[in-house]
């Protein structure tokens, strides 16, 4: 920029050996692509000096004339339409003679004639797949059986095999020299699509998840033991001599706790799903022990209906289906994309599941646009394969259309049958396709909730599909549920489940996670701007300028007539259609079919393009009044986009003034009627905030890091029952999963193994044990001399008390003396001590005291010990006793030393105990 580098340049100033070689594709159309980057820029200029800014710089500031492109010295210049611009000078011209080739799939004929051709003009022919079993099989229909080669190893050798050359690649289609006396033939000629086999991207997560590891002071917290506070920040103070690091928490007033670092891995941010503070416990009264008691109850009751649905399907019994068929693997191939590792992962769990003697429930989990899709289109193709009928439940109209689409798609050229019924289908034909589900000769139908309807009946229903389950209505979901003890269902969600509920989940419903990005997919581009036409004209010019097409979402009927004028006469040239839910099926279809055709530029719509429209040509969205949708309508409406190998942008729009008068209207209202609501004044920055994280979490897969920022992803409420949100209200969100976790997974072990009941399960808090507590004087911590930033030394605290091993323990050691050099011994007997504690929950040490000369080890339960340890420690260390409910060791000198040599005596003992029983076989 001229105001920070008085001397512009370009990339083409780096190729300064004489080798360097600048290569030129296309140069006419790169010079048409400069020219109207430059009109663009100097357009947004114009209308920034229209509004009054003062510019610092003009369009030519930023672009070098075009013929700057001929400064290389070597160049290579490549165009298929053998022009080029005026300026640019070649001395050597090759005319290679290429021409591409033709489809022949289904054209056995045309292949062999075309091949025949070839020979008699001594051209070589080479076949280039990535499938070459299946190359194979076509071409020895036609008595074409080519030799495989390795490009590396014929290097120099002659070419003249008569049937030609198999090479595994890859190619976007084939093509023909003949004046180089070569063809190409790729899978796009013999399979009637190429899969396009692009390398894979590695992308970021985003920003860290909202845990303890970003806590700041003024966040709430929940203690294990006492319940919500706020956290004030970390502050040392001297205990016994001994200098300590702690997290000042303060409770209901006046109550305050000071928490040792070292006990980090007991508390956890709070999180909960809206938008209201938590209310604060007292230390004393016994509240939280109540709430906490509730919530475990609660828990049990939520993790027995599970366990309950879990039991039923254990009991149905079914036909395994049988092994994939020849059609189902042609069928497979027709795919015209390499499979990401993670989806073949989630196909490969699903076919599964399909050979075991009992019903199929499993829930297929992945970002927006990642292939899940594929999964539901195989296993479906595999269920028909085995003579039973598959259902497609679609939450809205326009995603059952998408899906019909699809599936005839891939399945049609197969035989397979499919149905299609929504609020679309005309009377006659519904009738007619209820008709051939009752006799069998439909094998599929995709539809909307209307297919839950009673007059829907089958001849031997087998598996039903269900994509995004949690939009629908509660009558729907119980159906569902009914659903799932009797038939193989397989659900798709694009909306991420957290991690700690998904483990609950897992132990009921298995899951699959599908979290690579397809190949040469781009994460979408996030902005949030408050509405300016200029932005809008703008966003919109460019992506029309590069032949793509734009969603524009509104999300008010009564006024988007008004919107869609607006944008008229911001776009002139712009082919604008809209679409709404209250339209019926004659009115919208041509919107639709227009604008997946690429007849219409703009489509204004309402969120009802939130799931089922997928057009790659589509990279641009636009929200206006973006502040007011949730985060999961904006998360999904953000996935329309970027569904190719294009980068997409998403432009989220908010209008604080209309933000603002609507809130003041709200509050005059609400002071006529009597009524208050607090929550309203804060509307506008909740709103902001959503849109930012959304800005922020704009990499591919980050959907999984949205659902910890903000629980509107999935929504609490409708993940687990409304009843059980108040309750995850009061406990907050990580420790209310954690307790469903621990109670579906003690429940589940009287399905799978002894019988056990909710009132003889463990307690759901057991697995929340946190690391024995250690009262050792010596000074272990992180000081502030060696780590300076608070939020850094709260992060590695967490970084270790998270360590479950030892590997992961000398891991972050290792990371910190990297990072901050050498450690001063404070923070060494910090690593000692928690090696120390890692190894004291393994034994079962609820406590180690190491003060006034002696160690005293307290074991979280006596019962489980064994009574020979308490005959074998004293024996086996010099000077050790028990007392009733624990071990003692008198030491002197190092502490740490002493505890270590009384965990390594226990630990010998328990060898001894475990061996003597393993030679007994107890």
């Amino acid at each position: 920029r001229p105001l920070l580098f008085p001397d512009s340049g370009c990339a083409i100033d780096l190729l300064v050996d004489e080798t360097d070689t600048l290569i030129l594709d296309e140069p006419l159309e790169l010079e048409a692509i400069g020219n109207r980057a430059e009109e663009e820029l100097g357009q947004a200029l114009a209308a920034r000096a229209a509004r009054g800014e003062i510019l610092h710089a003009t369009a030519n500031d930023f672009f070098l004339p075009v013929e700057h492109l001929d400064s290389a010295s070597r160049k290579w210049i490549l165009t298929a339409m053998n022009d080029k611009p005026n300026w640019l000078e070649a001395r050597v011209e090759y005319d290679l003679g290429g021409a591409s080739l033709e489809p022949y799939r289904g054209r056995a004929d045309a292949l062999a004639q075309t091949m025949k051709t070839w020979r008699e003009q001594n051209l070589s022919v080479v076949f280039t797949t990535d499938q070459p079993n299946r190359a194979k099989s076509v071409l020895s229909q036609i008595e074409i059986y080519p030799q495989e080669v390795v490009p590396e190893a014929s290097e120099g050798k002659p070419w003249g095999e008569p049937n030609g050359y198999l090479v595994s690649g890859n190619l976007g289609g084939g093509f023909v020299l003949p004046n180089h006396a070569i063809a190409f033939i790729s899978d796009a000629e013999l399979f009637g699509v190429a899969r396009l086999k692009l390398p894979q991207r590695r992308f970021q997560e985003g920003a860290p998840v909202a845990t303890v590891l970003d806590l700041k002071p003024g966040d709430y917290i929940v203690h294990i033991n006492f319940g919500i506070g706020v956290f004030r920040g970390l502050t040392r103070r001297e205990v016994e001599g001994v200098e300590k690091e702690f997290l000042f928490i303060e409770y209901a007033a006046p109550d305050k706790l000071f928490v040792p670092a070292d006990q980090l891995d007991r508390i956890q941010k709070y999180l909960n799903p809206g938008d209201d503070n938590p209310k604060l416990n007292r230390l004393t009264g016994g509240e939280w022990q109540r709430t906490l008691g509730k919530a475990k109850e609660e828990a049990r009751a939520f993790a027995r209906d599970l366990v309950k649905l879990y039991a039923v399907r254990k009991n149905v019994q079914r036909t395994p289906y049988g092994a994939d068929t020849p059609f189902q693997t042609e069928m497979e191939q027709t795919f015209p994309w390499v499979e990401t590792p993670s989806q073949l992962r989630a196909i490969r769990e699903a076919k599964n599941d399909m050979l075991q003697p009992y019903p199929m429930d499993r829930l297929v989990c992945g970002d927006v646009g990642f292939g899940k899709t594929e999964v539901a289109i195989r296993i479906a193709f595999k269920a028909i394969q085995s003579g039973r009928q598959v259902a497609i439940l679609c939450p809205t109209t326009i995603l059952s259309e998408q899906h019909h689409r699809n599936f005839v798609d891939r399945l049609g050229s197969f035989g397979t049958r499919i149905g299609l019924i929504n609020r679309y289908t005309h009377s006659s034909e519904r009738r007619e396709i209820i008709d051939a589900l009752k006799d069998g000769s439909t094998e599929m139908v995709i539809g909307t909730h209307a297919l839950l309807g009673k007059e829907i009946q089958f001849k031997n229903l087998g598996m039903v599909i269900i994509d995004e389950e949690q939009k629908f209505g509660v009558k729907q979901k119980e159906m569902l549920k009914e659903l799932r003890t009797e038939v193989d269902v397989l659900t798709l969600s694009a909306t991420p489940i957290p991690r700690t509920l998904s483990m609950a989940l897992m132990d009921i419903r298995q899951m699959s996670t599908i979290n690579d990005p397809p190949p040469g997919r781009l994460p979408v581009r996030t902005f949030v701007r408050q509405y300016s036409s200029e932005v809008v004209r703008e966003a919109i010019l460019r992506e029309l300028a590069r032949g793509g097409q734009v969603f524009y979402v509104y999300n008010r009927v009564d006024s988007i007539e008004h919107v869609a004028e607006k944008l008229r006469k911001l776009v002139p040239t712009a082919r604008i259609g809209v679409g709404h839910g209250q339209m019926n099926e004659k009115e919208l279809e041509p919107i639709m079919v227009g604008f997946i055709k690429g007849e219409i530029d703009i489509l204004l719509s309402t969120t009802i393009v939130e799931s089922g429209i997928d057009i790659a040509n589509a990279n641009t969205l636009i929200i206006e009044n973006a502040d007011r949708l949730g985060l999961a309508q904006l998360y999904q409406l953000r996935g329309r986009v970027g569904r190719s190998d294009r980068q997409a942008y998403a432009l989220f729009l908010y209008n604080r003034n209309l933000d603002a008068s609507f809130i003041a209207a709200k509050q005059r209202q609400e002071e006529a009627s009597g009524e208050t609501n607090k929550k309203k004044k804060t509307m506008s920055e909740g709103a902001l905030a959503r849109l930012q994280a959304l800005q922020e979490f704009s990499s591919l897969g980050s959907g999984y890091s949205l659902a910890f920022r903000d629980l509107q992803i999935r929504g609490a409420g409708e993940l687990i029952g409304a009843k059980q949100s108040g309750t995850m209200l009061q406990i907050g969100y990580e420790l209310y999963t954690q307790l469903i976790n621990e109670a579906v997974a003690s429940l589940k072990t009287g399905v799978d193994g002894q019988p056990i009941t909710a009132d003889t399960a463990r307690d759901p808090l057991e697995s929340l044990t946190p690391l024995p507590t250690f009262e050792i004087p010596v000074m272990a911590m992180l000081p502030e001399s060696y780590i300076g930033e608070q939020a850094q030394r709260l992060f590695y605290y967490q970084q270790m008390m998270s360590s479950r091993d030892q590997t992961r323990l000398g891991e972050v050691q290792s990371e910190i003396e990297d990072r901050y050099g050498k450690p001063p011994q404070s923070v060494s007997n910090a690593f000692a001590v928690m090696s120390l504690r890692i190894r004291g929950k393994q034994l079962g040490i609820e406590k180690v005291d190491a003060r006034q000369g002696k160690v005293a080890l307290i074991f979280r339960n006596l019962e489980d010990i064994p009574p020979r340890l308490f005959v074998l420690l004293p024996k086996t260390l010099q000077g050790s006793y028990n007392t009733r409910d624990a071990f003692m060791f008198p030491f002197t000198g190092n502490p740490i030393m002493a505890v270590e040599a009384l965990l390594n005596a226990v630990e010998t003992c328990l060898k001894q105990i475990e061996d003597s029983r393993a030679a007994l076989n107890l």
